[in-house]
């Protein structure tokens, strides 16, 4: 039966018992929705449906979870040849990921958007232990021609708030591998074909973990491509060389690449072998490289990774406000030669692996930022540092956002709004106190205020384990507040005093620690660290 919500057009309900829905043989248009039967199913196949740009058909699933595993070796779930639709997991208030696909057999894609499939949205879907990708979207050149470049384009399709794990293979593997062509055999004829491209891709805020390939894999995207706001831990698990990378920005692709965090992972946080004119900003990346358990052995993997796998001579690539922490590798290497007046600016890049890979004759910052011999780059109002806090989460943006306020960085940066970037990590604006800060984050000038020399001075015992304060005008203190990096206030006391002492070892543990001290006209917050 089909139960129509007040703000959809109930057109068709999906019993559990259906696994293949043809739009050609019902009366489906836009506007109207297809509700999915909630409940568990073996697999779903949905062809030939088509909205319009004004009106998409939605399927989504109705009240309750609509939870797919299967033993079919092509997909879970399947949308072919179909346009103008939205694929929703919100169907139901209380879940977040209303569409759930598991346990598909080995090679076999979770979600696969297949055959000439064009402007659509995914969203709020959750895919695990896929055999293969989590979400697949990339159609094959064909002997027919009907899916190869200068036949048909992809347009408009974007892949937003959805959940990806444990996947054998990529968590999103959207657009072809080959963009400069390869060579199939059609009626016993070696023949060279061109994949389609891809108009309008926009990949945001989605969650991927425990990949056994790349986090997230696009190619072809040529235009107006935008990967932000996804979080992406533990990519490449299976280590599989040249397969194990946070993102890839493949061949054929331009666009924007900014906001996301990538944790954890066996290879390259960043590839990056697009057309050219790529905008790479703002993204968090820790660990590339390091093992994810004491049994592998893992490459030199490097924050961020560059060469001419399909450059536009001439075009340039942009490195601006990236935070990178720890890669066993450079921070940023740049085997780009076709590209001209490349830009690595703004960035921030601690202790790289490769601190005592070079010869002392060279460069110390080398295993910051590797340029081969011929690259043309600008590199400069980066800060680089050999040490690092280990008491942070990197992967907690709360933490991280107070420990990088400790650096040298703020008003540090060079203005970057002539490339469109308005906006830091956190969604704060870039230009809060008119200078730019260096990294991910962008201090406001709240926080700037309050971090100005005052008459507040802390001085910290390590040794005695205690922490003296006091004011040089002699104003009582008022409070005194101890927070962790991540924000938890740990200590509180208001000695209305003109000086105080605390025992920290009394209070804490060995560490880095925030303090806050307040008299009645003055604030100071400093880091400090107790070795008990």
């Amino acid at each position: 039966m089909c139960v129509s919500s007040p703000l959809r057009n109930c057109k068709y309900t999906v019993s559990l018992s259906q696994t293949n829905i043809d739009g050609s043989s019902l009366s489906i248009k836009g506007g109207d929705t297809i509700y999915i039967e909630p409940g568990h199913r073996d697999h779903l196949r949905f062809y030939n449906i088509h909205g319009d740009s004004l009106n998409y058909v939605v399927f989504i699933n109705n009240g309750g979870l609509v939870e797919v595993s299967t033993n079919n070796f092509y997909y879970g779930i399947q949308v072919y040849s179909c346009s103008f639709f939205k694929l929703t997991g919100t169907g139901s208030d209380s879940l977040s990921y209303g569409i759930k696909i598991g346990n598909t057999p080995t090679g076999t894609n979770g979600l696969s958007l297949d055959g000439s499939s064009t402007n659509y949205e995914v969203d709020h879907i959750e895919v695990a232990k896929s055999g293969f990708a989590g979400i697949c979207a990339n159609p094959k050149p064909d002997c027919d021609n009907n899916l190869n470049r200068g036949n048909f384009t992809c347009r408009n399709t974007t892949f937003h708030n959805n959940y990806v794990h444990g996947t054998a293979g990529e968590a999103f593997y959207i657009g072809h591998s080959f963009y400069t062509g390869y060579t199939i055999t059609c009626d016993s004829v070696k023949k060279t074909v061109y994949p389609h491209e891809i108009h309008g891709l926009k990949i945001f805020n989605n969650v991927v973990d425990s990949s056994g390939y790349d986090g997230i894999q696009v190619g072809c995207a040529t235009k107006e491509c935008e990967i932000f706001g996804n979080r992406i831990s533990n990519y490449g698990v299976s280590n599989t060389k040249d397969q194990n990378f946070g993102i890839i920005i493949g061949a054929g692709t331009g666009g924007k690449c900014y906001n996301n965090l990538i944790v954890d992972g066996t290879g390259n946080g960043i590839n990056v072998f697009g057309l050219g004119g790529n905008l790479i900003y703002n993204n968090i990346i820790v660990n590339p490289g390091h093992a994810l358990n004491d049994t592998m052995t893992t490459e030199k993997a490097n924050g961020i990774f560059c060469d001419d796998r399909c450059t536009i001579e001439g075009s340039s690539f942009s490195f601006l406000n990236n935070t990178i922490i720890s890669p066993k590798g450079d921070g940023i290497r740049i085997y780009s030669k076709l590209s001209k007046n490349n830009n690595i600016c703004n960035n921030i890049i601690l202790n790289p692996g490769t601190l005592d890979s070079y010869s002392p004759y060279l460069s110390p910052d080398l295993p910051y930022v590797y340029t081969i011999h011929g690259v043309d780059a600008t590199v400069t109002n980066n800060y680089f540092s050999k040490s690092v806090s280990t008491t942070v989460n990197y992967g907690n943006p709360d933490e991280s956002f107070n420990y990088f306020m400790t650096l040298p960085v703020i008003d540090k940066g060079l203005d970057v709004s002539n490339y469109g970037i308005t906006e830091d990590y956190n969604l704060n604006n870039r230009k809060s106190n008119n200078i730019c800060d260096i990294g991910a984050f962008e201090y406001p000038a709240s926080i700037i205020q309050k971090l100005k020399p005052t008459s507040i001075k802390v001085i910290s015992g390590n040794n005695t384990g205690e922490l003296y304060i006091y004011s040089e005008k002699k104003e009582n203190i008022s409070s005194v507040l101890i927070y962790q990096l991540s924000g938890q206030l740990i200590y509180s006391n208001k000695p209305n005093t003109e000086n105080t002492t605390i025992k920290t070892m009394d209070y804490l543990k060995s560490g880095i620690y925030l303090v806050c001290v307040n008299t009645r006209d003055e604030e100071c917050k400093t880091k400090f660290i107790t070795c008990h």
